[in-house]
């Protein structure tokens, strides 16, 4: 269920209210100092839900263009969907371990300003 809820959030994108101040957001995701390539970031707001997201480049890059209201919100690093069943060959695995994958449990945070903002992670 969180699954389809999370590719609900990154394919349709989250409510926004056009009345408040705003901030976009780019960075760089790495794990284990290595940059993470596939899959994309999500920022959701605990109380409001409003949310973000963008997927990664190849160099871990990342950039959430469309602006979201200012505070603190839950970070999440999301794999990619996984491919139909018809289409697996093997088993795959994404680098980056489960505590990451959850918005709501709130392992990752960022506070979102006015304006441009850059929210790195490393995380290990």
């Amino acid at each position: 269920m969180f699954l389809a809820t999370c590719c609900f959030v990154i394919l349709t994108g989250c409510g926004r209210n056009n009345n408040t101040t705003t901030g976009t957001i780019s960075g760089t995701v790495m794990y284990k100092n290595q940059p993470v390539t596939t899959g994309s970031i999500v920022f959701l707001h605990p109380i409001t839900k409003n949310c973000g997201n963008a997927l990664f480049d190849d160099k871990g890059k990342y950039t959430i263009s469309v602006p979201i209201p200012v505070g603190e919100y839950h970070v999440a690093i999301m794999p990619p969907p996984p491919p139909a069943p018809h289409e697996m060959t093997q088993v795959i695995s994404y680098p980056v371990p489960e505590k990451y994958r959850i918005p709501e449990q709130g392992t990752l945070k960022f506070t979102v300003s006015k304006g441009t903002n850059i929210a790195d992670f490393n995380l290990d």
